[in-house]
């Protein structure tokens, strides 16, 4: 039973990371430069920075499209963008994820779109339609405290119902996003037994607040 509910985890987590990435053809518009590619790398999680134990999975999750007026982006530019592998543990699962805007402006309204009110509830609207889709259910979408580890800080915890070989499974994700100058970065924490220490998630988050400073330094 144990490899199914690391599948049910796994894909729950995935499912998060997409929905709560960008939208389609609400994207922003694309102008990449390998200076602001460099830097989104360097935000990302590495397998030295999660610890021993963990297995490095490179493949892509599945794509979810978000139609809402509250998380639109078309009007504003992405220049660098990156995505870690998911790192698993058990029934743990980390990832992360960094976009660098044209501009502080663009990073700023983005963060205001994604954080606000709208864009929660867009997000949480589109969890939900998704996981009914695959047989489970969103039990709770909120957002939660976090100390700030970069000059904008937010977090929000996903509680999903699902069924694995005919037992339900409680899995936890917390979602941690970062502001830093023209950069955002997200990190993923999930579980199928219970929620990610609160003090594995900050020891974490601070050193992507680190990494996005040392990154956006002089950008």
């Amino acid at each position: 039973m144990r490899p199914v509910r690391l599948l049910v985890v796994g894909s729950i987590v995935a499912l998060v990371a997409s929905a709560t990435a960008f939208a389609n053809h609400l994207d922003p518009q694309k102008k990449i430069r390998p200076a602001d590619q460099e830097r989104a790398r360097a935000m990302l999680l590495k397998k030295a920075d999660v610890g021993p134990g963990y297995t490095v999975n490179r493949s892509p999750g599945p794509e979810v499209e978000i139609d809402c007026a509250g998380l639109d982006e078309s009007d504003l530019t992405l220049t660098g963008e990156a995505d870690s592998p998911s790192f698993t543990r058990g029934l743990a699962f980390l990832s992360s994820n960094a976009q660098v805007y044209e501009s502080a402006g663009d990073a700023s309204a983005s963060w205001r779109r994604g954080t606000g009110a709208a864009g929660s509830k867009c997000i949480q609207t589109t969890l939900r339609r998704e996981f009914a889709l695959q047989g489970a259910r969103l039990t709770s979408f909120k957002k939660v405290s976090f100390p700030r580890v970069a000059a904008a800080t937010a977090a929000y915890r996903v509680v999903v119902v699902a069924q694995s070989q005919g037992v339900e499974v409680t899995v936890f994700v917390d979602l941690v996003v970062l502001l830093q100058s023209r950069a955002q970065a997200a990190l993923l924490f999930g579980s199928g037994l219970a929620p990610t220490p609160r003090a594995e998630e900050l020891r974490l988050a601070r050193l992507t607040g680190k990494h996005m400073a040392a990154a956006m330094r002089g950008s």
